[in-house]
């Protein structure tokens, strides 16, 4: 029998305990559960009302998983590292999930790894890290304290399996002794074991991992490729240009033009918009809906692999010859543009915006360089920073925070909830003065036949049951995150030569719609004729007058 330490030098008199490899798994279990498991527990008792025994039994169930994870993990002298690692992955869950109701799954994963510096560090807040380094780093250090007692590593062979074995005996025994309790309430509350920590975790980044290594290197199959300009299109006298906001994080409940107590919108208001006011986005994250939106693909028929095995709309645009760019203002394309290629929006296009990170009034200038120096069909896409959160307050300049008081933190502890929504609604504010110049500076032009249309990816909860922010998983994603603003723009120059009826289209405004419109409502916009177009799908296609049917 071995111990994991060296010898201490002389003179070195702090006492380090002896303890069983079994026992130092037992603690960290406990200490996990007991302190790092506060979302899970309010969900058990909430599942088992009125009941001792059966929170007690399923909590000793979960116990025991978190055992089996650390033996599976961890064998032998890689216990102590795993055990660590494993506390801050649960330290790390809890946090978030306390402070912002965020759960961990695939998808939150995918949003680790592909956020960029400036979005990532308005999370990593001093209030996150004194809490993360008080409940994750400091008992992940105590780990390596004591002195384990270890067996020699031919023992290994026989006490690792056995250690797993026992651990999965005392879970499944614990649980089957109300199979049907348990069972059913597996079934219906996803978030149950959604909110254990650090399963969740792990079992995310172990199904982020596996999808991303299928879809490591894929073959988009071509679609599209019958694509042409239509009648309309081909006999237009001067360009078209089609601009698509891709917003971000902006929800339906705090637009103004929805009905919102704020007219947070009073500009698009000015400017005879097409609104609509029921609208369901495809994900709750930009990693899903933002691929979704300019996918083929319906929101029951989305995945990862399907989206990146075929092209999108973006493809199909350029089959048809028309030109398309997109510049980008948050994480990037999400591989939409990975076709085309894409460019991300600085200082150099906008120093006055991007005196600190960039807001969306950096898109401007390129909008009005496109208009004066584009000579065929375009589709200009431009993905917003919009309301992304926490720090709502970067989004838009000091000059134009009407609603006051703000929240001036990515800290919502430090904020109020109204100060929050102020601060919000802000970012609203933005966005509609955005919109407004872009739809200005179009209308002014005579070298163009200008559109434009405006839908947001995702929403965001500012509170309601506790929640924050967005990403939460579809289950269990409240309407404020997955209802959506959507709007249209169509000058008279265009909507006179693409023989669109403005009534007709405004008429459609209450009628629920989704991202599954925005693929084919394009191509109908455009006037492209190709196969892959549903007009069932295509909110022009039953508002165009006779002459252009």
């Amino acid at each position: 029998m071995t111990d994991d330490t060296k010898t201490p030098p002389a003179g070195f008199r702090l006492p380090r305990p002896m303890i069983g490899q079994t026992t130092l798994n037992l603690i960290v279990a406990s200490y996990i559960m007991l302190v790092l498991n506060g979302g899970f527990w309010e969900r058990v008792v909430h599942v088992f009302p009125g009941s001792t025994m059966q929170p007690v039994l399923f909590g000793a169930g979960v116990w025991a998983l978190t055992v089996l994870l650390l033996e599976l993990l961890g064998p032998w002298r890689l216990q102590k590292p795993a055990a660590a690692l494993l506390v801050m992955i649960a330290a790390g869950a809890h946090y978030y999930e306390r402070n912002f109701g965020v759960l961990i799954d695939r998808e939150m994963i995918r949003n680790v790894f592909q956020t960029t510096v400036a979005e990532g560090r308005h999370l990593i807040t001093w209030g996150a890290v004194g809490q993360i380094v008080l409940t994750g780093i400091v008992p992940a250090a105590l780990i390596f304290w004591p002195r384990v007692r270890r067996l020699g590593p031919w023992h290994q062979l026989w006490r690792w399996p056995a250690g797993v074995g026992i651990a999965f005996a005392l879970m499944a025994g614990a649980l089957f002794a109300d199979y049907k309790s348990f069972s059913a309430a597996l079934r219906q509350r996803h978030d149950l074991m959604a909110a254990y920590q650090p399963g969740a975790t792990v079992n995310a980044f172990v199904r982020f991992a596996r999808e991303q290594w299928k879809t490591a290197d894929p073959v988009a199959r071509p679609l599209g490729t019958d694509a042409r300009p239509g009648p309309l299109l081909a006999a237009a006298d001067k360009p078209v240009l089609l601009v698509v906001f891709a917003g971000e994080t902006a929800r339906a409940q705090n637009f103004g033009l929805n009905g919102y107590a704020r007219d947070t919108t009073p500009e698009l208001r000015k400017r005879g918009v097409i609104n609509f006011s029921d609208v369901t986005a495809c994900g709750t994250s930009t990693a899903v809906s933002l691929p979704c939106m300019f996918s083929r693909l319906t929101q029951a028929e989305y995945s990862r692999m399907g989206f990146l095995s075929e092209e999108n709309l973006l493809d199909v645009l350029g089959h048809a010859g028309l030109g398309v760019a997109w510049y980008d203002n948050n994480t990037g394309d999400q591989r939409i543009a990975a076709r085309l290629g894409w460019s991300h929006v600085d200082a150099t296009l906008s120093p006055e915006a991007c005196t600190g990170e960039c807001t969306d009034e950096a898109f401007l200038p390129l909008i009005e360089k496109t208009i004066a120096t584009m000579e065929r069909n375009t589709v200009l896409v431009l993905h917003m920073i919009g309301s992304h959160g926490p720090a709502y307050y970067l989004r838009y300049p000091p000059a134009r925070a009407v609603f006051q008081p703000e929240c001036s933190t990515a800290q919502f502890s430090d904020c109020t909830v109204e100060q929050i929504v102020n601060t919000y609604d802000n970012t609203i504010l933005e966005t509609d003065y955005v919109l407004s110049r872009t739809i200005d500076m179009m209308a002014a032009s005579d070298r163009v036949l200008p559109a434009m249309v405006y839908m947001s990816d995702h929403g965001e909860s500012l509170g309601e049951d506790g929640l924050y922010l967005h990403a939460a998983p579809r289950f269990m994603a409240p309407e404020v995150q997955t209802k959506v603003p959507f709007v249209m723009w169509l000058g008279d120059t265009f909507r006179s030569t693409m023989k669109l009826d403005q009534a007709c289209l405004s008429k459609l405004g209450d009628r629920p719609v989704s991202h599954d419109n925005l693929f084919h409502t394009v191509l109908g916009l455009l006037d492209i004729t190709t196969s892959v177009r549903d007009s069932g799908l295509d909110l022009t296609a039953g508002c165009r007058t006779k002459e252009g049917a």
